[in-house]
């Protein structure tokens, strides 16, 4: 089936976002006198989401307590950005770029509640057709409800649709849609076998052949 959208997760494939995001977790968990531990750590890098990550760090929390933290946490991450350097992926950009020149349809899904300020800095939210946010759906990844829905709102087939992810739960969320998942890893992960497709970057020879076939060896 001819390609009709290219969908991408957001921390890990489009953003450099993991270390900031701990950063800014750090800060509040400090702040509110929490230690945050090294398993919350570990759930910011594999891409859980905000509510899933606050109830790792703090089982114990009370409502109110555990809600401070939830709103305190895009607070932090807006201060941080002021200050970091471009938080784009390698060849993040460049891909985004290329695939906007020759109108291919795109979109963002990812668990962040507040994707578009990353979005924004890294040069790319302008180019995308859809963004599907936790906001959006019911369940977050590796439920496939956010990757279904951005089909849907831009009116193609879920197997039309190549999905670029770099965590287990992503991957599942958009198999389980039914579209092609493409892992962004420099090295292949402990839980992808040889079936999993897997480029180091976006701009790789292997991830512009997937997107661009007939103009792999002219990408601009």
């Amino acid at each position: 089936m001819t390609t009709s959208a290219v969908l991408f997760d957001m921390d890990g494939v489009l953003v450099d976002s993991a270390s900031l995001h701990v950063r800014a977790y750090e800060q509040v968990f400090r702040d509110a006198g929490i230690e945050f531990s090294m398993a919350a750590r570990d759930a910011v890098r594999e891409g859980k989401s905000r509510s899933e990550v606050i109830e790792i760090a703090a089982p114990d929390a009370s409502a109110a307590i555990g809600q401070a933290l939830f709103d305190a946490k895009p607070r932090a991450v807006a201060e941080l950005l002021r200050t970091a350097r471009n938080p784009s992926m390698p060849g993040a950009t460049r891909m985004v770029r290329a695939l906007a020149e020759r109108e291919v349809a795109m979109g963002v899904v990812t668990n962040s509640v507040a994707p578009e300020i990353w979005l924004a800095v890294a040069e790319v939210l302008e180019a995308m057709d859809v963004v599907v946010t936790g906001n959006d759906v019911s369940a977050p990844k590796p439920s496939p409800e956010g990757y279904l829905l951005a089909a849907e709102r831009l009116g193609v087939d879920p197997e039309a649709c190549i999905v670029f992810e770099d965590s287990l739960d992503g991957w599942l969320a958009a198999s389980r849609a039914g579209m092609r998942v493409v892992v962004l890893a420099s090295t292949r992960p402990a839980w992808a076998d040889g079936s999993f497709e897997v480029v180091p970057t976006l701009d790789s020879p292997s991830a512009r052949a997937l997107c661009f076939p007939a103009a792999a060896r002219d990408f601009s």
